[in-house]
């Protein structure tokens, strides 16, 4: 007891006073024998006294009183009222604004938050709460040996209308669901090999993955030393066709951009706690790919994060979130099927053959990289490529989109037309020529209609100037396509990136044509496994509604037969390269009102670019590329977001109905995978990325 007598302020005579604080997650039998799990507890601090003080005086009252003896390295102190944790136990009570009125809370820091994979499948985990979001976020994805933590973070799930949540249905008494979806405990083994040298507890993986900086031991909150176990890689690597009524009760159909721009706000800042956003024990949140800028994907050491990538792909698809042709959901639906006949067959068995392979393919990458290998022609690298065919042509700005053929040339970064290939090769002068460098290239392909059409947005002092290339055929368009690529990225087809694009193209454009059965001659069709089609697994609503169920299992088992050749692996990243070639992939939508505007627009974020977009239409009014962005600033007592670009062309909109700070990791973060994959740096830098998505930004002041 404080020596003296208390005024009429409560303080005491030696200046003390009673600060109250709730022990939580705690659970002690009351003077009735119920238990209670949580307990008020005052203890008497003087203002000048430290918060690890205050802690001590806590735990001395808790051990006369309830005669309580445990280790507290778990429990940190919480203050509801300001929303903040008192990590720092050496700050003043009165530094920290506490006062005798203050009521805080000694929780733990770590508690169980259930997570929905991208597969949709449930698993409840253990998660430091007072951990910035980004610091969690890497726990997860090293408990589920996913590399690449930076390009996933956590969303919020969105709340239906009539204000219920969209979590699961919970039957069981302890609060978890197996029929639900949720991952079984026995899947968790301690005993379990891993597969890789990314899996926790592997002897390489501390050499493989990033280093904490600074001389500090590794924290408690890491989930490899609280779960001690492993998640078993067939749940994560083979997900099932039909996920759990309630992940399918609560899947997100948008019916408008407005829909995924409200979506998008559910996103957390990854440089606050979850306690600070107000996460609280056993919500749900969803794990999902957040920059859509994937960085070295690798079959041999990325299995689980390639099937996760695969999954949210398809169910974007499904969901009707990134628009397709009826052409492309065929195929989409083909290479799903194959998978998922895959998954039934395969086993996991691996012999020495598949070691002695595995040892084989690093020894050709190795020569690879060395400039070795023996079928590796280097070529004539003095000469740049250069391209020549009839092509049709659009104007910009007309209303009637009429297309007129014309010698085209493609040299450098920059393309030229004629009107007949003889007035080219007399040296004529040419009736326009255009830059691609810095351009948007769209793809615009209906096979069925024997369509080929580059889309080039070319970036003008107005803004950017719409010009269109309708190609004769596949094999045209898949170099003229490659070219502008490269050519928009500022390089030409000398790099040695552009033959390895041009099959790409022409192998994907041979997909979409099994799918629209167009030249592709099914044979052995009859040997397709029997395998019960569900469309509405396979195909969106839209086209399935516009194809009928009997038509288009045809169409799978029909085109199906083109995939026999590929893995499951090989059929995945196929999947994913085709999701990534289409025109919509990629966009992350928010709401905005730029500077002298009175309606709020749109902006996307996509992996290279930001869009000004009609909220109406979807149409792209404006776009800004990344690599020609100075600097960005942001106010954030106005909410104004600011980009200083290239030439004087500078962007500034005020976030209407979501945090800047939302806005301002996203450009950053992008900024700096793109900076990462330019310069092929696979270290982590932390520290940048911190300071690019401001991250580092003091919340507090």
């Amino acid at each position: 007891m404080a020596s003296g007598f208390r005024t009429a302020d409560g303080t005491y005579a030696d200046g003390s006073w009673e600060l109250n604080i709730r022990v939580t997650d705690l659970p002690i039998k009351n003077d009735r024998g119920e238990t209670v799990s949580e307990h008020l507890v005052p203890v008497l601090v003087r203002s000048e006294d430290s918060v690890g003080f205050a802690i001590s005086r806590l735990v001395e009252a808790l051990k006369l009183k309830f005669d309580v003896t445990q280790d507290w390295s778990g429990y940190e102190m919480w203050w509801p009222k300001k929303n903040k944790w008192l990590m720092n136990s050496n700050h003043a009570l009165v530094r920290e604004e506490v006062q005798a009125d203050a009521e805080l809370w000694f929780t733990m820091r770590h508690k169980t938050l259930r997570i929905q994979l991208c597969d949709l499948q449930y698993a409840n985990i253990r998660v430091d709460f007072s951990s910035k979001v980004f610091t969690a976020v890497k726990e997860i994805c090293r408990f589920f040996d996913i590399r690449r933590p930076e390009e996933l973070s956590l969303l919020r799930v969105q709340e239906k209308r009539d204000g219920h949540k969209n979590s699961p249905q919970r039957s069981h008494a302890n609060g978890s669901s197996y029929d639900e979806g949720l991952i079984a405990p026995n899947v968790l083994n301690p005993s379990m090999t891993p597969t890789s040298p990314y899996t926790p507890g592997s002897p390489m993986y501390n050499t493989l993955t990033p280093k904490n900086k600074g001389n500090s031991p590794l924290s408690a909150n890491s989930l490899e030393l609280l779960d001690a176990a492993f998640i078993n890689p067939r749940v994560l690597t083979k997900s099932p066709l039909k996920p759990s009524p309630a992940a399918l009760c609560n899947l997100f159909r948008p019916k408008s951009l407005h829909d995924k721009a409200r979506r998008n706000m559910g996103w957390l800042d990854s440089s606050k706690s979850l306690m600070e956003q107000g996460v609280k024990e056993s919500d749900t949140l969803l794990l999902r790919f957040k920059f859509l800028s994937f960085y070295d994907l690798n079959p041999k050491y990325d299995a689980i994060r390639i099937n996760q990538l695969f999954e949210q792909a398809r169910w974007s698809l499904l969901c009707e979130e990134v628009d397709c042709t009826e052409e492309e959901m065929i195929m989409f639906a083909s290479l799903q099927y194959h998978i998922s006949r895959l998954a039934e067959n395969v086993t996991e068995d691996f012999n020495d053959d598949d070691k002695n392979k595995d040892i084989d393919e690093a020894l050709h990458e190795l020569e690879d990289s060395l400039g070795m290998g023996g079928n590796n022609p280097k070529g004539d690298i003095t000469s740049v490529p250069e391209l020549a065919d009839y092509i049709k042509y659009f104007k910009p700005k007309k209303l009637i989109k009429s297309y007129k053929k014309h010698w085209f040339t493609f040299k450098d970064t920059t393309i030229s037309y004629f009107k007949s290939q003889e007035e080219a090769a007399a040296h004529s002068p040419a009736i326009d020529q255009f830059c691609v460098k810095g351009a948007e290239v769209i793809p615009d392909v209906n096979i069925k209609d024997n369509k080929y059409v580059i889309k080039l947005l070319l970036p003008t002092h107005d803004g950017m100037t719409e010009v269109g290339l309708r190609c004769d055929n596949d094999a045209v368009y898949s170099r003229w396509m490659a070219a502008c690529k490269l050519a928009a990225k500022g390089r030409t087809m000398a790099d040695s990136s552009y033959n390895s694009e041009v099959d790409n193209l022409k192998t994907l454009l041979k997909m979409q044509k099994t799918g629209s059965g167009g030249t592709h001659s099914v044979e052995g069709s009859g040997t397709v496994d029997n395998v019960n089609i569900e469309p509405e697994y396979f195909i969106a609503r839209r086209h399935l509604k516009k194809l009928g169920n009997k038509h288009v299992v045809k169409k799978i088992q029909e085109s199906v037969t083109y995939y026999n050749t590929y893995n499951s692996i090989n059929a995945k990243l196929a999947y994913i390269k085709a999701w990534q070639a289409l025109p919509e992939f990629g966009l992350t939508h928010f709401y905005v009102r730029f500077k002298g505007q009175r309606r709020e627009e749109l902006v996307a974020f996509a992996f290279n670019r930001l869009i000004r977009m009609d909220p109406n239409t979807g149409e792209a009014l404006k776009t800004w590329r990344y690599n020609t962005m100075k600097e960005w600033s942001v106010n954030w007592e106005s909410k104004n977001l600011m980009i200083h670009v290239a030439g004087g062309d500078d962007v500034n909109f005020l976030c209407s109905k979501q945090s800047p700070k939302l806005l301002h990791e996203f450009l950053g973060g992008y900024i700096f995978l793109s900076m990462r994959n330019k310069d092929n740096d696979d270290r982590l830098d932390e520290d940048l990325f911190h300071r690019l998505t401001g991250g580092s930004i003091d919340h507090e002041k």
